[in-house]
């Protein structure tokens, strides 16, 4: 499914030209995409990937505007996107047995759902 030059271009970019690693980041994105399109069949898919990182030290302290020392891993989570025409969203994630809906009009916290 990786079959576009640009894709194909963007994933090198980000791992590798060395062919075992852009093997299994392909495989990672083909099926990710594969799943995607059994959910939700959509044909307009968008990519993302966000870098791993870990604290080394100051965990948490960021959020009281102290100091974090943090370094990136090797490591990425990735996902997949389709735009929606009204305001519910789709979560699908894996390692979860079923997907779960939002409606973006009611946005209430719901003690039921922790």
């Amino acid at each position: 499914m990786i079959a576009t030059q640009r894709l194909r271009q963007e994933l090198v970019r980000l791992y590798s030209s060395d062919y075992s690693v852009f093997d299994k980041q392909s495989n990672r994105y083909n099926t990710l995409i594969q799943e995607f399109q059994n959910c939700f069949s959509h044909s307009a898919i968008h990519l993302f990937s966000t870098p791993g990182r870990t604290e080394i030290g100051g965990n948490h302290t960021d959020h009281n505007h102290g100091k974090v020392l943090a370094a990136s891993i090797n490591l990425d989570s990735i996902a997949a996107a389709a735009p929606v025409s009204g305001n519910r969203i789709t979560i699908y994630s894996a390692g979860y047995s079923n997907p779960f809906s939002v409606d973006l009009n009611d946005l209430e916290p719901r003690t039921a759902d922790y």
